[in-house]
C-alpha cells in the first residue's frame, strides 16, 4: 500500500496556518559583534510587536567565530525553528570580504552559495561596503534593492580597532533597508538597554548605528551582472573543505562523536517543503527540484532530520558506512 502525504495538513503541524513571515540570512567575521547585533534586533522588532526566531551556526573553526545566521520576522511568534533558509527575503554580508572570500582563508567555507542564489531575483541585497548599490560586484546575476553603507569606517572613525567590531553599527543599514520592518528608534532603544554592555559602549554603538542609518544607501530595481553563472558559482563555493584549508577538528567539533547519520530514501520524498531541511541545527540539508542534498562534512548526527521528516524518508544509519558511500558518491 502507498503512503501518502497531505500536504496541507503538514504544513498546519510544521507551520502556523496562514503564517507569514520574512527571513533574511546574516553573515560576519570574527570580532564583528554580529551575534551581538541580532540580539539587538530582535529585542527592537518584538518591542514592535513582532515575532522572532533567530538561529546561529558556526561554520569551520569555531574559535575564529565566522558566523551564519538566520532571523526570521513575522507577526506571530509561531515562526519555523531551524538553520536552514529555504524562502529568504533578503542577505545581509557585515564586511564585502565575505562575498568573495579567498578560498584559502578559512571564510572560504561559510555556507552563502544557496543563500546568494536564492535571493537572486527579487530580493534584498545588503552589504556593508564602501561602493554605491548600482557599483557592488556580485558573484551572479541579481534583480531587486540593494542597500550599502561602510559600517566598518563608521566605526573605525570613533575607536580605531581592526578589524573594527562593526555588527551593531550595521544595523543601521538593515533598519534603512527595511523601513517597514523595525525603526531607527526602536534600534537606538535595543541598543542603550543591552545590559551587556558598558553604558559608554552602549551610547558609541547608538551614535554609530544612527550614522551608518543617515548614510545607508537603497537602491531599488538594479539590476547587477555576475561574474559567472549560478552553475560555476555554485561549483566554486560547494567544494568540500580539505585538510590544507580546516582540520578535520576545525570543521565541525560535534562531528567528532557522532555514530549515526540520516539517510534519505527518494521514494518515500513527497513532500512540498522540506520540514526537515528547517529543523537542522546544522544547515546541512538541502532542497532542490525535489531532490535532497545532505552535506555530511558538518553534520553531527543529531538525528532531528529523522524525527522531524513528516512520511519518515530519513533514517538514522552507521555513519561509517554513510560515509564510505558518499564519499564514493562524491570523490572530487
Amino acid at each position: 500500500m502507498t503512503r501518502t502525504l497531505n500536504v496541507a495538513e503538514t504544513i498546519r503541524t510544521h507551520l502556523a496556518e496562514g503564517s507569514e513571515f520574512k527571513e533574511f540570512l546574516f553573515f560576519c567575521l570574527a570580532r564583528q559583534g554580529g551575534r551581538t547585533a541580532l540580539e539587538i534586533l530582535a529585542r527592537a522588532l518584538i518591542s514592535e510587536g513582532k515575532g522572532v526566531f533567530v538561529g546561529q551556526n558556526l561554520t569551520g573553526a569555531r574559535s575564529l567565530g565566522t558566523n551564519h545566521m538566520v532571523m526570521r520576522v513575522g507577526d506571530t511568534p509561531d515562526l519555523p525553528r531551524g538553520m536552514a533558509a529555504e524562502r529568504p527575503t533578503g542577505i545581509m554580508f557585515l564586511h564585502e570580504a565575505l562575498v568573495w572570500p579567498d578560498p584559502s582563508e578559512v571564510i572560504a567555507q561559510i555556507k552563502r552559495s544557496d543563500a546568494i542564489l536564492d535571493t537572486r531575483s527579487g530580493g534584498l541585497l545588503m552589504i556593508s561596503t564602501s561602493r554605491l548599490p548600482k557599483e557592488v560586484v556580485y558573484p551572479v546575476d541579481f534583480s531587486g534593492t540593494v542597500a550599502t553603507v561602510d559600517a566598518e569606517s563608521v566605526f573605525a572613525h570613533r575607536v580605531d580597532i581592526r578589524p573594527a567590531p562593526s555588527g551593531i553599527t550595521a544595523l543601521g543599514l538593515f533598519a534603512a533597508a527595511n523601513p517597514d520592518l523595525v525603526s531607527i528608534e526602536a534600534l537606538r532603544s535595543s541598543v542603550l538597554e543591552h545590559d551587556r554592555l558598558s553604558p559608554r559602549i552602549r551610547e558609541l554603538n547608538a551614535e554609530c548605528m544612527s550614522e551608518a542609518y543617515e548614510q545607508t544607501k537603497v537602491a531599488r530595481r538594479v539590476k547587477l551582472k555576475g561574474r559567472m553563472t549560478p552553475a560555476e558559482f555554485k561549483a566554486s563555493v560547494m567544494t568540500r573543505p580539505t585538510d590544507a584549508v580546516l582540520s578535520s577538528e576545525q570543521k565541525s567539533v560535534s562531528t567528532e562523536w557522532r555514530e549515526e547519520l540520516p539517510v534519505l530514501d527518494p521514494n518515500l520524498c513527497t513532500c512540498e517543503v522540506c520540514f526537515s531541511a528547517m529543523a537542522c541545527p546544522e544547515a546541512v540539508i538541502r532542497w532542490r527540484d525535489g531532490v535532497i542534498d545532505m552535506d555530511y562534512t558538518f553534520c553531527k548526527g543529531c538525528g532531528s532530520c529523522a524525527n522531524e521528516c513528516p512520511p519518515g524518508a530519513i533514517t538514522m544509519d552507521i555513519a561509517e558506512a554513510v560515509l564510505a558511500r558518499w564519499e564514493a558518491e562524491h570523490p572530487d
